[in-house]
């Protein structure tokens, strides 16, 4: 029987691992990154069903997290649910949200 050179054994460990993640790469793609931060609402606005929010990062800067909230939104507040009209500028929240093509989608609106 004749046996591969180290050389051949990595080449096609190379490959099998390239055709397998030709597979996976799709499947991975579609998994959205879900992103949480605490910040301060500046605006909610119910006719579009949106909400911006200003997250502190460091001393200076500040990150803005703006969009709708998706379908499937989870609204918090006190404890209990809420709505949206239940969340008013001025008041700190914990976002979570997901970065798409057509910008932010909040996924998340907790306050205490």
């Amino acid at each position: 029987m004749k046996t591969l050179s180290h050389g051949k054994k990595a080449l096609i460990f190379f490959i099998v691992l390239t055709f397998m993640g030709a597979f996976a790469a799709p499947g991975m793609a579609a998994a959205a990154k879900i992103y949480k931060m605490k910040g301060k609402i500046i605006a909610v606005d119910l006719d579009y069903n949106t909400v911006v929010v200003d997250v502190p990062i460091g001393k200076k800067k500040i990150f803005r997290v703006a969009g709708p909230l998706s379908p499937d939104a989870v609204l918090k507040k006190g404890g209990g649910k809420a709505s949206l009209s239940d969340f008013h500028e001025g008041e700190w929240v914990t976002v979570e949200w997901e970065h798409t093509d057509k910008g932010h989608i909040v996924k998340m609106l907790v306050a205490k």
